[in-house]
């Protein structure tokens, strides 16, 4: 290269520069892309056929070293979970498209798109969908535990019944197993405690609960 004269001023040189640079930010692209793609993929998408209601986990519990699992959520208009509790964790939920009613032991109150509310572990809460178009929300809870595991056996239950809940065999073996994480408080005490020992023993009996063989210990 002469003296005094930078890479810029040989045209050859240049053109290979910008060929570089060029090559450099369509790889940033396609990282980006397959990036965005792998996360997609990842995701995984659960329904309950009856009512349509849909729950996506967006980030995982293997992703986050169980610290949070992120998701996001649609309710159809009146649809939404029943009363339920996580003792060991918080529930985050976002309203991003819609209108969502909101119940716990002491309170009623709706959220609108972009509001959001926060279940302190231990608050008895329910929502659903009180507008006519399809609810749509993101929301989390914190620590993971064992929500992932207990969701997705939720929901496959329901759909082997074609019901919008749990066989009473499944509600059983999941809602005593993990008594000490969550509860439905939809079923009466009753049920629970006089109901459930005659299932988990006919479950137990019949196989029903070899399904459940990798079931992780509750916390």
């Amino acid at each position: 290269m002469a003296p005094g004269r930078t890479s810029y001023e040989f045209p050859a040189l240049q053109q290979c520069n910008t060929w570089v640079e060029s090559l450099e930010s369509v790889n940033s692209k396609t990282h980006k892309e397959i990036f965005k793609q792998h996360n997609k993929m990842n995701r995984e998408t659960l329904k309950i056929n009856k009512n349509g209601e849909t729950l996506t986990i967006t980030k995982s519990a293997t992703e986050t070293n169980g610290q949070i699992t992120e998701f996001e959520g649609t309710d159809e208009p009146g649809i939404g979970p029943p009363m339920h509790v996580h003792f060991k964790q918080e529930e985050m939920v976002r309203v991003t498209k819609g209108k969502m009613r909101v119940k716990t032991l002491t309170k009623e109150f709706s959220l609108g798109e972009g509001q959001e509310y926060i279940f302190a572990a231990g608050e008895a809460h329910q929502f659903w969908n009180e507008d006519d178009k399809t609810l749509h929300y993101t929301g989390h809870v914190k620590p993971s535990n064992n929500y992932e595991y207990f969701i997705k056996h939720v929901y496959q239950s329901a759909n082997e019944a074609n019901d919008d809940k749990p066989s009473p065999f499944d509600a059983a073996f999941l809602l005593t197993k993990y008594k000490s994480e969550m509860d439905m408080l939809v079923i009466p005490k009753p049920v629970k405690t006089i109901l459930f020992p005659v299932f988990l023993a006919i479950g137990k009996l019949t196989g029903k609960y070899k399904k459940y063989s990798d079931a992780p210990a509750a916390i």
